[in-house]
């Protein structure tokens, strides 16, 4: 129900709207953007940074020079390297003032005890006072165009002329007993800052000239990009020269300055974008005017004209900072008594007043013009330009905000939901009664139309002033949605916490999307309609429904993909995330991809704290976390605040990293790489160190590396800085290692090392063709080895199946004919005492007859048992004949099922078969007390199948029942013959009586020449 002033039943409610009207404002504030924060990295002694950093200067290879208190180090943006002499070589002091780069590569260093020194091509050299230096401590270097190189100390001027130095004195027009600073610009112009003036020496001149520029003691001197000179010292503050040439030495106003403290600096520089960055005389502050160009010729850096102040408790090492420089990609470095620190122009800008404060729960949202709304605490603000309109003001705390399909503004708190259309804000009541802080979304259907699900209730449809449930029809999702939209087609899509997805068509069609059918990505948590189908971010990735499939990105290989709460398109069909690493850009093409392909691996770099984002993105209500406006940037909230960026002016660090190989290690032992390393024969182990020179985010610079001659294929190492190799043959191998920037900018030339490692003399080829002839000496050796022993096989066999011949035929004549002709002779007996016209006389006779004739038959199948098998029909009449002697000695019926091919085969193994086919039948005989007994044998596709079944007494129930002892090992001789055969023997008692199964492969009745034991 909708509570308005003609409603007759709320109210409460009545007065709640009429206290909500006059919350609505036009007025605008003062809020406005800020764009591009600066990132600021910092590196402390903790994370290995020298201390008392005077002097900063960038080499021509890339790396960061830093002269200190405590020695000379370079910096590749992750590691310090203290620079070492070459042998027999030391720096004059530890104690460094000044460095500078010549246009050749060569490093001077200044020392705070004097003179100097010069690094070039891997030689030092050093010069001192009594060379010609000029005494006292270096404040700075200058080099001319004719490759004169000055110095100026706290006790005068030097000149290098590439020889020898020597004081610049009277002869040069220089009368100062001092230069504080020295700097040659664009046309070779040489500015002094001498003591309390301001001289110059223009190109090819030999004599100094004075300017009316008025300096005061320990002055700075500094040139912007459009070639303005800048003077700084403690008296007259930070100004530019505006008009100062060689030409043109006579400025207005320049020579009587008023007095001031106003932001004098110790170092200046200019960055890129034409900024001034200085350290602060007095403050050891480090600050930053981003308009110097605004400052008039006679007029100095005011409060008004500094942007940013940088201290200690913004993250400065220390508030004690020197030397400013700043690299070629942009980066300015200030150098403290603690460490040293950089920053640069972040891509993320903040609203100011919307920074961090766990009271605040920022929602943005976007009405149908493109325009930009935003929440905070009871406000909501609409962005015009790039100034916020107060709209509401001093309603309770708000929870979220968002845009219907026909422009009306709800706004859901803790307690209310309201809606605010045609400057009339009114408030919308809740089934039951309900809070507003259980909605857990609220999504626009179509015209007139709101969706929302809330807790404990379920989905409701708001629509003609009333709330209507809605209940799907399907049983598989469970609990409440906690997101939901509508795309273009009138399709309802709602996300569970459970991680279903439903799938709502306008018929009413229901579909739902799970595990089972694509949808892998967690807690849904939002969804947006893009060009190439629905998205869906989740608490472990991201899912796309295109063309009736839906596909799941998950962190599992992507773990850029946690947390995803907010997702836009842009024009150019980019797509943004916004999540628990940060913004995520994933280009059109690269996102295609990977849902297309499970093994592709895009190249995503989230915008984090390394960009000046702070937390991540808010997990909880309000969602989405993200939006874009109408002028196409992107806006998105974390946990600390709201950030945005414009996605179509991102600058790139277009510039190439330069890749090194800093060192090789093998076995304790450090090798220089700047030639062929050649190793100890036996050292296979190696560790290479390498690096890449980026300056502006070293924690985003990636490696590939390979090994020519261990392997062709590149070994991603991510941010590693290390290679590390086991067990290399000697040889000569190649490793190359290529790098890229945090914008995947790729060196693709990287940098290379021969490394050669020598053999052992084991290794040599002389050792190994010898080697070679002693084990085919050996091999032959061992072949003869060999023959003899199988050939003793053969005959240890041959003798073991005679003997088992020899076995079976003694037990057949020994057992079963001598019982029986014991029986014929005890029959004999009592034939001949039966009277000879008695009837039973011949029938006795007849049956004596009958048995004689079965021992003769006996005695025959027995010398058939001496025979060898040697084939499958061989071996099934022979079980046969076994099976019709046994059966002529007992009242046991016995059948025989004989189906084999006429395949030949090992006697051995069939010795081997029968063996057990006779064990399993004696078994019956003796011991199963059966009244039938069934014996198949047949070939199946891949095995021979030999069966003996009985119906008697069957196998005892466990261990504990008796078996004596011939049966016991009996069985245990058919097992063992089975397993000499590779075939699989079971015994069983399926309910009564007794079956001996045994499979043979086929493959195994051919074998020769096996070693298997006999029982």
């Amino acid at each position: 129900m909708l509570a308005s002033a003609n409603s007759r039943v709320w109210p409460l409610l009545l007065a709640a709207f009429a206290l909500a009207c006059s919350f609505v404002a036009g007025a605008e504030n003062g809020s406005a953007l800020q764009p591009g924060n600066f990132v600021h990295q910092a590196w402390t002694t903790r994370e290995g940074a020298p201390p008392a950093t005077i002097s900063l200067a960038q080499a021509p290879d890339g790396y960061l020079w830093l002269g200190t208190g405590t020695g000379l180090y370079r910096f590749d943006g992750v590691t310090f390297s203290r620079y070492q002499p070459p042998p027999g070589k030391h720096l004059p002091s530890a104690n460094i003032t000044a460095l500078k780069f010549t246009t050749g590569g060569a490093l001077w260093v200044g020392f705070y005890d004097g003179g100097a020194a010069c690094i070039e091509d891997g030689k030092l050299r050093a010069y001192e006072v009594g060379d010609g230096f000029p005494p006292g401590w270096v404040l700075a270097f200058a080099e001319r165009p004719d490759r004169s190189i000055w110095a100026a100390t706290s006790q005068g001027l030097g000149r290098f002329d590439g020889a020898r130095w020597v004081k610049v004195g009277t002869d040069w027009g220089y009368t100062a007993d001092r230069a504080d600073w020295v700097l040659s610009d664009a046309s070779g112009t040489l500015w002094v800052a001498a003591i309390n003036q301001l001289l110059y020496l223009p190109q090819s001149a030999t004599h100094f000239k004075a300017t009316n520029v008025a300096l005061a003691p320990g002055a700075t001197l500094a040139v912007d990009p459009t070639g303005t000179l800048w003077a700084s010292d403690r008296l007259h503050g930070t100004r530019p020269l505006r008009g100062l040439t060689a030409e043109h030495p006579r400025i207005d106003g320049a020579a009587t300055l008023p007095v001031t403290d106003a932001h004098g600096a110790l170092r200046m520089a200019f960055d890129r974008d034409g900024g001034l960055w200085a350290t602060g005389l007095g403050t050891g502050k480090v600050f930053h005017v981003p308009s110097p160009e605004q400052i008039g010729a006679s007029d100095i850096v005011t409060d008004d004209a500094v942007g940013t102040i940088f201290s200690a408790p913004q993250g400065l090492t220390s508030n004690s900072a020197t030397p400013v420089t700043v690299d070629r990609e942009g980066n300015a470095w200030v150098g403290t008594a603690s460490g040293i620190d950089s920053y640069h122009h972040g891509p993320v800008g903040t609203v100011r007043n919307f920074g961090p404060d766990t009271r605040l729960r920022t929602s943005v949202a976007r009405d149908p013009q493109g325009r930009l709304w935003l929440s905070k605490l009871g406000t909501v603000y609409r962005l015009d330009g790039e100034h916020l309109v107060t709209v509401l003001d001093g309603l309770p705390d708000i929870l979220s905000i968002l845009f219907d399909a026909d422009g009306t503004l709800w706004v859901a708190g803790f307690h209310d939901l309201y809606r605010y259309h045609d400057n009339q804000l009114e408030t919308v009541a809740l089934p039951n009664g309900l809070y507003a802080s259980r909605l857990k979304f609220l999504s626009p259907g179509k015209p007139g139309e709101l969706w929302g699900s809330i807790e404990g209730m379920g989905v409701y449809r708001f629509r003609n002033d009333r709330w209507e449930a809605w209940k799907p029809r399907s049983t598989r999702v469970k609990g409440y949605p906690t997101t939901g939209a509508m795309d273009a087609d009138a399709t309802l899509w709602l996300g569970y916490a459970g991680g279903e997805v439903l799938r709502v068509d306008k018929d009413g069609r229901e579909t739902v999307f799970d595990q089972h059918n694509g949808l892998d990505i967690g807690s849904l948590a939002t969804m947006f309609p893009s060009a190439r189908g629905m998205l869906f971010g989740g608490s472990t990735g991201v899912a796309r429904h295109a063309d009736g499939v839906m596909r799941s990105l998950t962190d599992r290989d992507f773990p850029a993909l946690v947390g995803i709460t907010g997702m836009v398109e842009v024009a150019n069909g980019d797509v943004w995330m916004n999540g628990g690493h940060g913004a995520i850009r994933f280009s059109a093409g690269e996102l295609e991809n990977a849902f297309s392909d499970r093994r592709y691996r895009p190249q995503v770099g989230p915008f984090d704290f390394r960009d000046g984002v702070q937390g991540i993105a808010r997990q909880g209500q309000p969602v989405p976390s993200m939006q874009r406006d109408g002028s196409g940037r992107i806006w998105f909230v974390t946990n600390e605040g709201l950030y945005w960026l414009d996605a179509s002016v991102q600058r790139r660090n277009m510039r190439v990293p330069p890749v090194y190989v800093t060192a090789v290690h093998a076995d304790g032992r450090l090798f220089d790489p700047a030639g062929p390393v050649r190793l100890q024969p036996g050292d296979d182990s190696l560790q290479i160190d390498y690096t890449a020179v980026s300056l502006t985010s070293p924690s985003r610079v990636r490696f590939r590396y390979r090994m020519d001659g261990a392997n062709q294929n590149w070994v991603d190492a991510g941010t590693r800085r290390q290679a590390y190799y086991t067990s290399l043959a000697p040889g000569t191998y190649r490793f190359t290692v290529i790098a890229s920037n945090e914008d995947d900018v790729w060196n693709e030339r990287g940098a290379s090392v021969t490394i050669d490692i020598p053999p052992r003399f084991y290794q040599s080829w002389w050792f190994m063709t010898l080697e070679g002839l002693i084990v085919l000496a050996l091999a032959g050796a061992v072949y003869a080895w060999r023959i003899r022993s199988v050939s003793r096989s053969v005959r240890l066999r041959s003798e073991a199946r005679h003997e088992e011949r020899e076995r079976i035929a003694r037990e057949l004549h020994d057992t079963l004919l001598q019982a029986i002709y014991g029986i014929m002779l005890r029959f004999q007996a009592v034939a001949s005492a039966i009277p000879k016209d008695d009837p039973m006389k011949e029938g006795i006779e007849g049956t004596l007859k009958v048995a004689n004739d079965f021992i003769v038959e006996g005695r025959d199948k027995v010398r058939e048992l001496r025979t060898n098998i040697t084939s499958l029909r061989k071996l099934g009449s022979t079980i046969d004949e076994l099976a019709r002697l046994m059966q002529k000695a007992s009242p046991i019926v016995m059948t025989t099922d004989v189906r084999v091919d006429d395949q030949e085969m090992d006697p051995a193994v069939g010795e081997d078969i029968l063996a057990i086919c006779r064990e399993a039948l004696v078994n019956v005989f003796r011991h199963a007390g059966a009244q039938h007994v069934d014996v198949r044998l047949v070939t199946t596709r891949r095995n021979l199948e030999l069966t003996v079944a009985d119906d008697g007494k069957g196998m005892p129930a466990g261990p504990g029942d008796d078996v004596s002892g011939s049966e016991q090992w009996g069985l245990s001789g058919m097992r063992e013959r089975a397993a000499a055969m590779g075939a699989t023997l079971c015994i069983g008692s399926p309910g009564r009586g007794t079956t001996v199964s045994l499979a043979v492969p086929l493959n195994r009745l051919r074998r020769r020449n096996d070693h298997r034991g006999r029982p």
